[in-house]
């Protein structure tokens, strides 16, 4: 038996990565101060932009990262002294590409115009820069984002002898253009400008491609944001089938699987081979454009007109399927239920809600789960259904789906007096129907509706001691 005990390595705490725990292959310091693994800072900014993990300062997507190159060769001298202890050599990281080489492709682009999209690999060169966040600003100064959009406007305007639009490139300059986004000062002006690029962005909504569907619907919350209320008003019904359509095929993927989208579109979609940025977090893509095609669906569902055009489109159906599916993603949750309340202004909107097998139930299940916000807008959607829907219809709804019991616990535990209201009026508006259920205890509801907000806010504080 060997009594000499293999001596543990000790690490110096400022080798290791605050972010991932693990010894830095490419330490790069922040304009915060601290130093982090590449990989891993550029990881944490596409998902956390504008925070610092340690000092939690602000740290914009497109910071300046600084290699620290005394830091990385302490690093490589101390791997080799401990080389014979088990510790793996770090090579040294090949320089990202920089100002240079954003330069020289801003310099091709000037020179060649749209043609340079169309040389081979201009567009992987630019989506290799994007990557890093100093080069996108660069390339936003340089007007690189307009330049893509008209190469865009072209792939799927213009068509060949056959009748066939060219659509090379297409895929990596609507990946790039999400990579670099738009600035608010452009994107106030573009689609005003040149009716072309909302044809062109609502042709490929209507097309096969998943992924591009996702970058278009990013693209568009980017330009709608801040463009013109008029144009927002006024959107082509067309784009609204685009939009759902994608909100359907991202809830026919998570049934097709589990939780996760991107296995399901990655194997529908072939090898895209060098122009795949392996950087680029498809699941995140997804969960991305879901939420801003919920954005557009809520800004654009304020006009009537717009409301109409998504009831009769089957929005609401798609929209509460989407929930199912998606459960468990606030933000997510948030939107859809703001986007509801606002389609069963009409109607058409509530009826659909009601025909629906799990509307109104959904929207009870996600009643006081998820945040004030999301409680707010169910309790809206509950009160506009059970005061204008036919009484005998939503009655038994709302029993069957346990909306009187949550009803009942909007008054007894600590919700805004707002909430409150709202819970009151709808189980008051109905409280001779809910006699008729015996699984109902009229004992209980008497007497909280018979007490006012404030005081069944200071009997709940006393009870947890408050």
């Amino acid at each position: 038996m060997d009594h000499e005990e293999e001596e543990e390595v000790e690490i110096p705490n400022y080798f290791i990565c605050p972010i991932s725990l693990e010894i830095m292959k490419d330490p790069v310091t922040t304009v915060s101060g601290i130093t982090y693994d590449r990989q891993c800072i550029v990881k944490w900014l596409e998902k956390v932009p504008s925070s610092c993990p340690v000092t939690k300062q602000p740290l914009p997507l497109d910071s300046d990262l600084t290699p620290n190159h005394m830091l990385r060769r302490l690093i490589q001298q101390w791997c080799v002294e401990n080389e014979t202890r088990g510790v793996v050599r770090i090579s040294t990281p090949r320089a990202p590409p920089g100002k240079p080489n954003v330069v020289q492709e801003i310099k091709n682009l000037k020179k060649f115009g749209q043609e340079a999209f169309e040389r081979e690999d201009t567009l992987h060169k630019l989506e290799v820069l994007a990557m890093e966040g100093n080069n996108r600003r660069l390339m936003c100064e340089a007007g690189v984002h307009k330049s893509l959009i008209l190469f865009v406007v072209k792939c799927t305007s213009e068509e060949d002898e056959e009748g066939r639009r060219h659509i090379k490139g297409l895929d990596e300059s609507l990946r790039l253009l999400h990579l670099i986004g738009v600035p608010s000062n452009d994107a106030k002006t573009i689609l005003m400008e040149d009716d072309r690029i909302m044809e062109s962005l609502t042709w490929v909504l209507h097309q096969e491609d998943f992924f591009n569907k996702a970058y278009t619907i990013l693209l568009l919350r980017n330009l709608t944001e801040y463009t013109s209320s008029h144009i927002v008003e006024r959107l082509n019904p067309e784009v609204f089938i685009g939009i759902i359509g994608f909100l359907k095929d991202v809830v026919n993927s998570l049934n097709r699987t589990s939780p996760s989208v991107r296995d399901a579109v990655q194997s529908s979609r072939p090898s895209l081979g060098k122009t795949e940025p392996s950087k680029l977090d498809h699941t995140l893509v997804i969960k991305q454009a879901v939420t801003s095609a919920l954005m557009i669906l809520l800004e654009t569902s304020s006009w009537s007109r717009n409301r109409s055009i998504l009831v009769d489109l089957g929005a609401i159906y798609e929209l509460i399927e989407l929930e199912i599916s998606y459960s468990g993603e606030k933000r997510i949750t948030e939107l859809m239920l703001g986007v509801l309340s606002r389609l069963c202004c009409s109607a058409n909107g509530r009826a659909e809600i009601l025909a629906h097998r799990s509307g109104i139930a959904v929207v009870t299940k996600r009643l006081l789960r998820v945040s004030p916000a999301a409680d707010d807008r169910a309790l809206s959607i509950l009160s506009t259904v059970s005061k204008f829907s036919p009484e005998n219809m939503v009655v038994e709804e709302l029993v069957n789906v346990g909306a009187v019991e949550k009803l009942c616990n909007v008054l007894r535990l600590d919700c805004g007096l707002n909430l409150k209201e709202k819970a009151r009026e709808i189980l008051k508006d109905h409280f001779d129907e809910w006699k008729k259920f015996p699984c109902i205890d009229m004992n209980l509801l008497t007497k909280l509706l018979s007490s006012s907000p404030k005081d069944q806010l200071n009997e709940f504080q006393s009870r947890v001691g408050v």
